[in-house]
């Protein structure tokens, strides 16, 4: 049986990354270069991307191209680990972007998760996480401004939990969370530099300080290209 020109795509370029001919974060060839070298249509050249992409062996940049991926980020599901400490773990260069930095009322809800009453003021932050440049990360942060009075953007830009402890000597704890999965809206997408029709690892987390207080409100969107969990289990 004759094997599908896709696979035949998908094969040869795993076998370039497996010979080293292909190495983490190089570019591999456009769609067209590669629809020209098989003789094959777009969207065939497309399908082999999209399932190499799906098993993580490659990641979309959206203006920029189709590249190797690195090893995925792991984000342990237990305890808590900062966005910088990930990074790290595997070697990538981090970096962050504040978007949205400012003081809001707290509702009924916010209020009642952090302690306070409704109307007290908190920070509204949004902020891209990017690793060797990449955008792997958005997050959305509701922090109580009676803790933090004199937090800055620019403190926002490096690690909030070195902030923590290095500056107003705090302790984190622990934290409740939940996780899903969930499809990117055209902003977030566009955000994450990822197709609408890429699925995100999404994660509501709210998070305590050694004293019991809780500091923090975080919704954060992965990249699932780029991101995956891991849980370690006992019996």
């Amino acid at each position: 049986m004759t094997t599908p020109i896709y696979l035949i795509i998908e094969n040869d370029i795993k076998a370039a990354i497996n010979n080293g001919s292909f190495k983490s974060g190089d570019l591999i060839p456009s769609e067209n270069e590669l629809k020209e070298k098989y003789n094959v249509s777009r969207m065939t050249v497309r399908q082999a991307l999209n399932n190499l992409v799906n098993e993580g062996l490659l990641f979309r940049h959206q203006g920029k191209g189709t590249f190797v991926s690195n090893a995925k980020i792991e984000k342990s599901i237990q305890g808590i680990r900062s966005f910088t400490e990930e990074m790290e773990a595997t070697n990538r260069k981090v970096s962050s972007k504040v978007i949205t930095f400012k003081e809001i009322k707290a509702n009924q809800i916010i209020a009642e998760k952090l302690f306070l009453k409704k109307g007290d003021l908190i920070y509204y932050i949004e902020r891209i996480r990017y690793g060797n440049n990449v955008p792997v990360l958005f997050e959305i942060l509701h922090i109580p401004k009676n803790i933090f009075p004199n937090i800055t953007k620019k403190d926002l830009e490096g690690s909030f939990y070195k902030y923590l402890e290095k500056e107003l000597k705090l302790k984190v704890s622990h934290c409740k969370q939940s996780i899903e999965a969930k499809k990117p809206s055209k902003e977030l997408a566009n955000i994450l530099n990822i197709n609408v029709t890429e699925p995100i690892l999404y994660i509501e987390r709210d998070t305590y300080l050694s004293n019991g207080r809780p500091f923090e409100i975080v919704r954060s969107f992965y990249r699932s290209d780029q991101y995956k969990f891991v849980q370690m289990a006992v019996k």
